[in-house]
Order: structure tokens, then C-alpha cells, then sequence
């Protein structure tokens, strides 16, 4: 069966400015028909830059967010049905489109993954210095009254302040070896090819999740890939200190997981509306990422449990400010 993944990869060199998922999925068929005449190479032009990508989202802020022009708008309607199938446009699509090491792959989920990474690959790069600041905003959603908070953290782990919502801001000093300039060196180590990255986050000797999806009682067989989907969330929470490449790898490494599906329209905690990544634990148990629809950056996580209830994380704001108190 033809590999629809690493056609994507040969045609990332051929992706002009503005290519939608429709025209995605034609050139994939034209290919796996096997056939048809030959496509004609595609350059990407110059000057393309998207500025996009949580405990795992640049003047004077580092944000994955993409200009006007560079945007890539995913196709609506790639809805996960409870038979593990996805459905675009109305047409049901079973998850034995594209194949992979890992498992039968709904291309849904393989092109909107793919496009998540070209949008990330034309974002520019960003020097981040040590005596700047991490800024994040974030709500919990996890029962009671939580509030909304800011937290900023400076890059040489030396200081770190909080503001709740209402209140004032609280600077200190930064406590402990886990800081942001700790996490910046990790995530700048990390390969950015999505096999060797699925490598790394099973391998890991501790485990990282936003928000636990099913611990301490995920099944053996998905226990693994219930450490890549949470490693990823985890970092890609810190997104304007990750190199573009790398949350490109993340989403490819995403696309490649056997239980992830494409939830369009899905719902973040906060109530905003984005595209939901999905990770399906059985059991009656999903974990959704949230991503925004227009540069696929990260806004939050969410976990439904099998009686219906629901908690999650929401990233309302985040990037690299020059002092604590900055927004960006």
C-alpha cells in the first residue's frame, strides 16, 4: 500500500504560497492512483514567514502565529466518528488511507497534520537572549473557582513573577533546577524528524504531560504513545522558544500515532473553537489539543473522562517579552 506519509514529505518542497488541504489530498491521489502523469514540481517562493505554535504556544514577542499571506486554512469538516473513521465534507473516510510502521492512518489526520507543519516550517527562527522573559497566560478548567493567571520567567532562570487575575504582580526569585532556560536548551536538542522524535519521547526516563490522561491506568499497549501525545503537549505549551523545525517534527510525529484523529470545530475548555487533536485512550477516554484554525498554533488542552466530564488547560496568551509585567 502506497505510504501516504512520505509522499507528503517528498511533496513538501512542492507547496506554493496558499496550498489548501483539497489541493493536498488531489496531489496525494494523482500519486497513489499510480498511474497518472508525473506532478509538476512546485518552489516555494521567497520571502514566506509565519510567526505560530503547552507545560507543554515574537518586537518584542516569540509567537507561531502567520502573516496574513502565509496562512494556510485547513478544509472544514474533518470530524472524528466514533468508528475511528474521519469525515470530510460528509463523506465518511475509514482510517485505511495512509499506513504507516505505527498503524492505519485516516488521511484526515495526515493532511491536517502536514499542513499544521508547513505553516510551521515558514515561521522565522528567533534568538531568544538570556535576560528576556517567558510570558504565559493561562486558565484551569478543573472544577471550583481556579483563576486565570500570568506568569513571566526569565530565560537565565534567576527570576520568575506571577499575577493572578485581580491581583498584583509577584516577582521573586526563580527556586529549583526546572526553569524556562532549562526547557529552552531541551527543546532546542530535540530532533526535528518526526521517527527519530516518536524515538525520543517512548525512550524518555521521566514522563511529561499537560494535563494525565489516563495514568495511572493506560492500557500496555498504548502506554507509549501516551508519552509521545503527552511529551508533545508539554512542550508544545512553551511554543515561542521551539525552532520552527521542531514543531514541525511534533505535528508530523502526531500524525503518525495510531489513535490520533482530527476533531474539526472541536471546543477548548476556555469555549473557544479550534481544531481538536485527539488522542483516544479507550475506555470512553479522549485527550484533545487544541489548535487554532487559522496558523494552527497551540491554544490549550482537554481531557473528557468516561462519564462525560471534562477538565483541561488553556493557553489565553504566551511569548518572549524583555521585562516581567510585558505583555506580548
Amino acid at each position: 500500500m502506497v505510504n501516504e506519509i512520505e509522499l507528503l514529505r517528498e511533496m513538501r518542497s512542492e507547496v506554493p504560497e496558499g496550498l489548501s488541504v483539497a489541493e493536498v489530498e488531489r496531489r496525494l491521489a494523482e500519486r497513489t492512483a499510480g498511474g497518472g502523469a508525473p506532478v509538476r514540481p512546485l518552489r516555494l517562493g521567497l520571502g514566506l514567514s509565519a510567526a505560530g505554535a503547552c507545560l507543554l504556544a515574537v518586537a518584542a514577542v516569540a509567537v507561531l502565529r502567520p502573516q496574513p499571506e502565509a496562512a494556510v486554512r485547513p478544509q472544514p469538516a474533518v470530524v472524528a466518528q466514533p468508528s475511528g473513521a474521519t469525515q470530510t465534507g460528509g463523506a465518511t473516510q475509514t482510517g485505511d488511507g495512509a499506513r504507516t510502521g505505527d498503524g492505519a492512518r485516516p488521511s484526515g489526520a495526515v493532511t491536517v497534520l502536514e499542513q499544521a507543519a508547513l505553516v510551521a516550517d515558514r515561521s522565522p527562527a528567533r534568538k531568544i537572549r538570556p535576560d528576556q522573559w517567558f510570558y504565559l497566560k493561562e486558565s484551569q478548567h478543573m472544577g471550583g473557582n481556579l483563576p486565570t493567571f500570568e506568569s513571566w520567567d526569565r530565560m537565565d532562570g534567576k527570576m520568575s513573577a506571577v499575577k493572578e487575575e485581580g491581583s498584583e504582580l509577584k516577582l521573586g526569585r526563580e527556586k529549583g533546577p526546572t526553569h524556562v532556560g532549562r526547557t529552552q536548551r531541551e527543546v532546542e536538542a530535540l530532533p526535528s524528524d518526526p521517527d527519530t522524535l516518536l524515538a525520543h519521547f517512548r525512550g524518555l526516563d521521566r514522563e511529561l504531560y499537560p494535563l494525565s490522561i489516563c495514568r495511572p491506568a493506560c492500557r500496555p499497549e498504548i502506554a507509549d504513545d501516551v508519552k509521545v501525545f503527552g511529551a508533545i503537549g508539554w512542550y508544545m505549551k512553551y511554543g515561542p522558544m521551539i525552532p520552527p523545525d521542531t514543531v514541525a517534527g511534533m505535528y508530523r510525529a502526531l500524525a503518525k500515532l495510531p489513535q490520533v484523529s482530527i476533531e474539526e470545530g472541536a471546543t477548548a475548555a476556555d469555549g473557544r473553537t479550534g481544531i481538536g487533536v485527539v488522542f483516544d485512550a479507550g475506555d470512553g477516554i479522549k485527550a484533545y489539543y487544541i489548535l487554532d484554525p487559522d496558523d494552527y498554533h497551540y491554544m490549550g488542552v482537554k481531557v473528557v473522562n468516561a462519564d462525560g466530564g471534562t477538565m483541561g488547560l488553556s493557553v489565553l496568551g504566551s511569548g518572549i517579552v524583555d521585562k516581567a509585567g510585558d505583555v506580548p
